[in-house]
């Protein structure tokens, strides 16, 4: 199956030599049989040979994989800005879903149930990805946020979702709201209203309520535009002082953008007329 996802042999070659190599045609073959695009199970197959090999580099067994195992793997990638784990993350839930259907490894079960916010998060993606169909990197920024919001309302306690009100729904919203800039400030305002969706699914709150995840107004013209100071505007014209015939021409178009304040498409439908 390789040979249909990567064209270069030396590429699948590295990948089959890797400490998870004997695995890796089967999974690329069960992820298109999942209907996942070439490009994701290039991604996802790329990830399986990187921990393998940070496996090998740890002395760590395929045998000895666990949840203490991949904590220690991922909590040792660097993440983007926005929170979003990097591609050597990406779908290795997946991988270890396999393996596990696979018996390659044993599921094993960590001691002591797992925090109540990590099991309504569990939950919550279990639903995005199956009810609502999202794609893992899609899944894991809404997690960071719902994680957030969770927090904000309950701190460390276990959510009393009967207790949530509107107002505790808007106020974090609007706070997340003024971390981000234009496009980004609505996508708080989405997640929240997934989340809460998700309840009234589950039977925790009542419907309606996802309506105070209000999204923050975005005017087009919500700030002025960045424009070019008097030193620049000069030091631009300057470089067209040669007198040639197109410099000239140019130097015509600079001067009815910058001093006239035409626009680009006026500037270029203008003609002579005698």
């Amino acid at each position: 199956m390789l040979e249909h996802i990567f064209a270069r042999t030396h590429v699948i070659a590295r990948l089959r030599r890797s400490p998870l190599g004997p695995y890796l045609d089967d999974f690329a073959t069960h992820l298109h049989q999942h209907g996942y695009a070439p490009s994701s199970i290039q991604s996802y197959v790329r990830t399986g040979d990187t921990f393998g090999r940070w496996l090998h580099r740890h002395a760590y067994a395929i045998g000895d994989l666990d949840d203490a195992v991949v904590h220690r793997y991922i909590s040792g990638l660097a993440r983007y800005r926005s929170g979003h784990l990097p591609k050597a993350a990406e779908g290795l839930n997946h991988l270890l879903r396999f393996l596990q259907c696979h018996g390659v490894v044993r599921q094993r079960h960590t001691v002591g149930p797992p925090a109540p916010l990590d099991q309504w998060l569990a939950a919550y993606d279990e639903y995005l990805e199956w009810v609502v169909g999202l794609a893992i990197g899609t899944r894991q920024g809404s997690l960071c946020i719902a994680r957030r919001f969770i927090t904000s309302c309950f701190g460390t306690a276990a959510p009393n979702w009967p207790s949530l009100t509107a107002p505790m729904i808007t106020a974090f919203v609007r706070q997340e709201a003024a971390k981000h800039q234009g496009g980004g400030r609505k996508r708080p305002a989405v997640v929240v209203r997934s989340f809460l969706r998700f309840l009234v699914f589950r039977g925790e709150i009542r419907a309606g309520l996802e309506a105070a995840a209000l999204t923050p107004p975005q005017w087009t013209h919500a700030a002025l535009p960045a424009r070019l100071t008097s030193q620049e505007v000069e030091r631009l014209l300057a470089t067209y002082e040669d007198g040639t015939a197109s410099n000239l021409r140019n130097r015509a178009m600079l001067l009815l953008l910058a001093r006239l304040g035409l626009r680009a498409h006026e500037v270029v439908s203008l003609c002579l007329a005698l």
